[in-house]
């Protein structure tokens, strides 16, 4: 139970931060990058408290980068097989603030629960008589926010 108690407050944290990008994402389909800047510095202030050693907290940083440039790549890519923008660049910038938080190696959770809760709420929009389709548009911010809280409560305690 203790070493789930420091995982639970972690994960707690980013709150402030994540909860207006959820709502702003929702309501205007963006994720403001002075949010996405504010999680990526409290990310590596909670790093660095978290492991002191300046190595670790500019390897933390160099894996902020790494997903971003990843993510970024990734979202060229399908945008020119497809003809179209299928990740936003707020979510991509988003991605890349909560490596900060989780390091590179919790990063495929982020995104696995995002992704699981997305096509969970676009599931439930299908039943409720939505039409979904390969046109349909869904902020992604309030799902990897969810995610990232989620890889927070899993990561081990430093």
């Amino acid at each position: 139970m203790s070493e789930t108690v420091p995982g639970v407050l972690l994960a707690l944290l980013p709150l402030p931060l994540t909860l207006p990008v959820a709502l702003i994402d929702l309501r205007q389909r963006i994720i403001p990058d002075g949010l996405n800047l504010a999680l990526l510095a409290a990310g590596l202030l909670v790093a660095g408290l978290r492991e002191p050693d300046p190595v670790a907290l500019a390897t933390r940083l160099g894996e902020a980068a790494l997903a971003y440039g990843l993510l970024w790549a990734v979202r060229a890519v399908h945008a020119r097989l497809r003809g179209r923008v299928g990740l936003g660049l707020g979510d991509v910038k988003f991605l890349a603030a909560a490596t900060a938080w989780t390091g590179l190696a919790q990063l495929p959770v982020v995104i696995l629960v995002g992704s699981l809760a997305a096509l969970a709420a676009l599931a439930l929009g299908a039943v409720a008589g939505r039409r979904i389709d390969a046109a349909t548009r869904l902020p992604f911010g309030p799902f990897l926010a969810l995610g990232l809280h989620a890889a927070l409560v899993l990561t081990p305690a430093a």
